[in-house]
């Protein structure tokens, strides 16, 4: 039988957020023989230089893979729920008909990424699949249901975020806090049993389709 690729939308608020929330299960899907396409809000002004920020989320989409890579001009910090947000996003939608979106989880205390969720969900009618990844910031209220065995596509994640190099003073970048907390979600996928090595990217879920 053969396969018949997907289409993958991941959206993330800043230049890293795809990489920190979902960059290997992302490089999973582009082993499968899916397209992956990347929507990223903000040049992450904030956080840095936005043409080094720019920059650097390019590389990484160079690493992954990437089919192509959108980067909008919203403000960062200031990303909303209104008009804007959802027409970038709804855009993107129409334009690819992805039948999975990666985004950001509501669950979480930064207000771009808890924001760009919620934009997200206003097209829940046009897309079978939407998983919702971790990010640093999110809250207790984050509660994963799905488990991607990412082993094998670990490195892939690390090397895309090394090349934030705007962002290497973050603690939750040091690779030893992205490795542990993959190693964690493995444990609680039960992974761990079989493989003591193995690495998980965990999501909550908002809609599957079967």
């Amino acid at each position: 039988m053969i396969y018949l690729g997907k289409v993958i939308l991941a959206i993330g608020a800043h230049p890293d957020d795809c990489e920190l929330g979902c960059y290997a299960t992302l490089a999973y899907h582009k082993h499968k023989g899916d397209e992956v396409h990347l929507l990223v809000l903000s040049k992450g002004e904030a956080g840095g230089p936005s043409d080094k920020r720019i920059s650097e989320c390019k590389k990484a989409a160079q690493v992954l893979g990437a089919d192509s890579i959108t980067i909008e001009d919203l403000k960062d910090r200031m990303i909303t729920t209104d008009y804007q947000t959802i027409e970038l996003i709804q855009a993107k939608v129409d334009a690819l008909q992805p039948d999975r979106i990666y985004t950001h989880s509501s669950h979480d205390n930064h207000q771009d990424h808890r924001n760009a969720a919620l934009a997200t969900m206003t097209l829940y009618r046009h897309v079978d699949d939407i998983f919702l990844y971790e990010s640093p910031s999110v809250s207790l209220e984050f509660t994963p249901r799905v488990f991607v065995n990412i082993t094998n596509f670990f490195h892939i994640k690390l090397e895309a975020l090394k090349l934030h190099e705007t962002q290497n003073d973050k603690y939750y970048v040091r690779t030893e806090a992205i490795a542990g907390l993959a190693q964690y979600r493995a444990f609680q996928a039960g992974m761990l049993a079989t493989h003591n090595h193995s690495k998980a990217e965990a999501f909550d879920l908002a809609k599957l389709t079967l």
